[in-house]
């Protein structure tokens, strides 16, 4: 559903830049400057998502500490039941059992809540880079006069319409800039 709302909203965009240009007057000798970017390759290696990154491993630390010890917890139960399972009562025996039952449960369940805070917390990093990312094409597309720049479900384009190394390096300048300004 969201493949053919994109495409559809591709198509849209297209024909609309393409009936916006029919309307203005041709100039034969001003050709149409295109542009392709790899977006995927942006929010991979721009150093705003590196950032981020960081941020989120940087929040989620305690939880995934605690997860750990809660693991290292439950694999000691484990371990002891198993080493002293041959003295126990039949009492003793389903008491362990329902403990080390209780333990794993309980870190499954916080592993589930941590891991959709995790998705939530990405997701909305993800929204705020697309947002920086698309201003950074906007500035390369105003400062390089392009035409129409294109990303989004591209089969093949030409090195020579490729600006996807423009934004990235825009974007880096953008961090370095916002970084110094910080340090002021």
């Amino acid at each position: 559903m969201q493949k053919m709302l994109k495409t559809y909203l591709s198509v849209a965009i297209i024909f609309l830049a393409t009936s916006a240009w029919a309307e203005t007057p041709a100039k034969p000798d001003v050709p149409v400057k295109l542009g392709v970017v790899n977006v995927a390759l942006l929010l991979e290696q721009a150093p705003q998502a590196k950032t981020a990154d960081a941020r989120l491993k940087k929040e989620f630390e305690p939880q995934q500490i605690e997860l750990k010890g809660l693991a290292d917890k439950l694999e000691q139960k484990q371990n002891q039941y198993q080493k002293n399972k041959a003295v126990m009562s039949d009492s003793q025996k389903v008491t362990k059992e329902r403990e080390i039952t209780m333990l794993t449960r309980e870190i499954q369940r916080r592993r589930n809540d941590v891991q959709e805070l995790l998705n939530l917390r990405r997701n909305e990093e993800l929204a705020s880079l697309q947002n920086i990312v698309n201003d950074a094409i906007k500035a390369i597309g105003e400062q390089q006069s392009f035409d129409l720049i294109l990303y989004e479900g591209i089969a093949y384009t030409n090195n020579r319409i490729d600006v996807t190394n423009d934004v990235l390096a825009h974007l880096i300048s953008v961090s370095k800039k916002q970084r110094s300004e910080f340090n002021k």
